[in-house]
Formats: structure tokens, sequence, C-alpha cells
């Protein structure tokens, strides 16, 4: 089945975004030891990774834009160097509330532009037989990515200070721009040349797309929320009930959140090739929405099932997000993927964007605006995610299995 398959182009877009994610969880895994030093409220921890959702939804919106008048080779290139410029601005500057929140919005705003173009990308060199897997194999990377992130950003917080694991991350994220520029490298002078006379809006595939658009937006609400706030509750669970050290603790904290994830994203794009994309997003949708609602009720639970249940809150959470992306790219012609794609994100991401401020805030709400700690209550916080995850099944479900694949 995946004998043609261009291995290599793949597996250089897998290292370059595995590099250049490396610094999109380094706030939320230094935060256990920011709360103090810049005297964070759990909401204000939550706006703080907020603007980074919003940041990475502007700049999906606009690279994706581009997409459809300009080269994405182009585009994705020079959003992993300004990504590796607004990581070295994080690390000098981020030292409280106001100034985290500018860097991480800053940091977003290079972000999207390097997802974006490459899933346009994907979609250009691969056949729908193969754009599951391809789909899932570049964001896979980034799930890699995210994982050490969050992993390496907790050990060297603990170890040293955050300075330390943020001058980390953003060491990643400059030698990731060397195989991105591999990978593209030949296509750079490439021009494109669409009809852009038709609308979006006015295409045939936007009676299909809106359901993809509605379920990709429950999916951003449920999984935005769950990376943010998913490693704090472990940490409080694993430091309570074991004697950890910090870098065994940081390292099954990444491997639980996005490790998962990246299996997840491989493993859900076979299965689509496979068995159809409709019922992989229903299943997976449906799968998460269960373990938003469970795992509030896990806090006194032994904690290797609270480490069971959090690898398949994550896995069912991120699993999707390929498939929907190949989906939308089945359902639309190219010369408007571009704007589908940043139609999606600004309304999927910008809504997205603020379930880590809400999720912070329902917290403080549902426990007397005490701070985070072991005996905090974190049951209605992630029923708010499930609500957005029973959404995500139920659009899922209303798709077109002809339209999508």
């Amino acid at each position: 089945m995946y004998e043609n398959f261009n291995w290599k182009w793949t597996n250089l877009i897998f290292v370059g975004r595995l590099l250049t994610s490396s610094v999109f969880f380094m706030y939320v895994g230094s935060l256990p030891f920011l709360f103090t030093s810049w005297n964070l409220t759990a909401s204000s921890a939550g706006i703080i990774q907020t603007a980074i959702v919003i940041g990475f939804a502007l700049s999906l919106f606009l690279s994706s834009y581009l997409c459809d008048y300009f080269n994405p080779n182009k585009i994705l290139i020079i959003s992993a160097i300004g990504n590796a410029i607004a990581s070295f601005i994080f690390y000098a500057y981020a030292n409280d509330f106001v100034s985290g929140l500018f860097c991480n919005l800053l940091l977003g705003l290079f972000q999207g532009g390097i997802y974006g173009p490459s899933m346009i990308l994907v979609s250009e060199k691969y056949e729908k037989i193969h754009r599951g897997l391809a789909m899932g194999g570049v964001l896979s990377g980034q799930s890699f990515g995210y994982a050490l992130s969050l992993s390496a950003s907790f050990v060297l917080s603990n170890l040293y200070s955050p300075s330390i694991a943020f001058l980390f991350c953003l060491s990643c994220a400059c030698i990731g721009i060397v195989p991105l520029l591999l990978a593209v490298l030949k296509d750079l002078p490439k021009k494109y040349q669409f009809d852009h006379s038709i609308s979006y809006l006015d295409t045939k595939q936007s009676d299909q797309n809106k359901f993809l658009v509605r379920g990709y937006t429950a999916h951003c609400i449920e999984l935005f929320g769950m990376w943010a706030w998913l490693p704090i509750f472990l940490s409080f669970i694993l430091i309570k009930d074991i004697v950890i050290s910090p870098l065994v603790l940081g390292i099954l904290i990444g491997l639980i959140l996005h490790l998962s994830g990246m299996f997840a994203s491989l493993m859900s794009g076979v299965l689509a090739d496979k068995f159809g994309r409709k019922n992989i997003l229903v299943i997976f949708a449906l799968s998460s929405s269960v373990l938003s609602f469970m795992i509030g009720w896990t806090s006194s639970w032994h904690w290797t099932l609270v480490c069971l249940l959090s690898v398949s809150y994550s896995f069912f959470s991120i699993g999707d997000s390929g498939v929907l992306t190949a989906a939308l790219s089945e359902s639309t012609q190219r010369n408007v993927l571009g704007r589908a794609l940043a139609y999606r994100s600004i309304v999927g991401m910008g809504l997205g964007s603020f379930t880590p401020g809400v999720f912070g805030f329902i917290l403080d709400l549902s426990n007397n605006y005490e701070p985070v700690s072991q005996n905090t209550n974190w049951i209605y916080a992630f029923s708010f995610l499930g609500l957005a995850g029973l959404m995500a099944s139920y659009y899922a479900s209303k798709t077109n299995k002809k339209a999508i694949g």
C-alpha cells in the first residue's frame, strides 16, 4: 500500500516539526516553578497559555490564506526562522505575567506559520490513499516535539531554572530550521498559479466542510484545555503518591501526554486510510469525550491507573487531528484549500484558544479561588472539555463518507 511513499521528504519534515515544536510547551512544562516567581493564579497562568494558542490561530489563518497565493515552501521557512527569533525573545525577556503573555503570543504567531504550510504541502505531495499516513507522520513529529518541550522544560526547570529550560528549547528551534530547509530547498523557486475568481464560501464543498470545521472547533476546545492543564494535574498526582525524581517525573509526563499523541497520529492516519475518515473521527472523538468526563474523578485513584487513563486520554484527544485535516483537504479544491484551512483555523483555534483560560477560571470558581494544589477539585473543569468532545463526535457523525475519503 505504501510502496511509492516519499519517506525521505516525510522524515525531514518530521524532524523539522519535532525540533521547531520544542518551544510550544516550554512555558507549561516550567509552570509549576513559575507560579511563585511570576506571581500567577490559575486564571492568569491559563491566560498566558491562551496567548500562544491565539497567536497560533492568527498565524495559521494568515499563513494558510497566503498559501493560495504564494509558495508555501517559502512561507514555511520564513515562519521557522521567525519561530527561532521569537523563542530567543521569550528566553531573554519573559519574567512575569505581562512579559510572559506577550512573549507567548509572539511565539504562537510563528508556530502556526509552520503548521499550516506543512499540511498544505502534504496534501500536494500525496494522493488520497497515502494522505492519512502522511498527515499523521508530520503531526507525530509535532507531538514528539511537544513531548520534548514539556519533559525537558520540566526537568531543566527543576534541576536548574526555567531560564535554562527556555535556552534548551530555543536551541532546538534553531536547529529545526535545517531539516525543513533540506526538505523544501528544490521547491523554493516553484511558482503557483490558481484561479481566484471563486470565493471559498461559494464552492460546493462548503456544505460538507461546515461539519468538519465545527467538529475541528470542538476538537480544539477539548485538546487545548487538556494540553495546558493535564500536565499540572499529573504533576500533583505523581508528587503526592510516589517518591520520584524530577527527571523521571518530567519524562513520564511528557511520555503520557505527547509521545502517546505521536503514535496516535500515525495509527489514526493508517486506520483512516484503510477504514475511512468518518469512522475514525467518530470513534476517536467519542472516546476522548468519555475520558474527559472521567479524568477529573481520578485524583484519589492509584497513580498507575491515573497514568494509564491519561495515556488513553492523550491518544484519543490528538489522534483525530491529522484525520480532520486530511478530510478537509479531500473535500476541498486546491485553489481554495489555503483559505479553507485559514477559515477553519480562525474559527476552531480562535475559540479553542480561550479554553486554557476558561479551564483555569472554572478551577478557581469551583475551588473558592484557592491556589492549585493536591486538594484541587478538577471534576467540573475537565467535564467542560468532555462536552466539547461530545460535540466533535456529533459533527463527525454528520460527515459524508464519500466526500472525505
